[in-house]
């Protein structure tokens, strides 16, 4: 299997991701309708003001969709470096020469 050298998500991570931007879609461009609607009405122009509600909903679930994503991504690769990352004892042990064993030799 290849190995992988990116941060990687979870299907739990992606589902929610998923999830929040269908929540987010339909919240969004609901209230952009009403709320353009509304102006609509009060302005008597039409359905301009619909469509740029609708829209702005659009790009606001869109956005907020990629601010989720990327704080994700970060999370994931934050995680996946810690693992990675040698502790400061072994770092350590290594400059030393010492193995695990020869330490645990040396306490007893």
């Amino acid at each position: 299997m290849a190995n992988r050298t990116g941060p990687t998500v979870t299907t739990f991570e992606a589902l929610a991701v998923a999830g929040q931007f269908g929540i987010t879609l339909v919240v969004s461009v609901v209230l952009g309708y009403f709320a353009g609607h509304w102006l609509d009405d009060r302005l008597n122009t039409g359905i301009i003001f619909t469509l740029i509600g609708v829209l702005l909903g659009l790009v606001a679930a869109v956005l907020n969709t990629l601010r989720l994503y990327t704080a994700l991504m970060r999370k994931s690769e934050t995680e996946r470096l810690t693992q990675s990352a040698p502790t400061m004892e072994s770092v350590r042990r290594a400059n030393e020469g010492n193995t695990l064993d020869e330490d645990q030799n040396e306490h007893l």
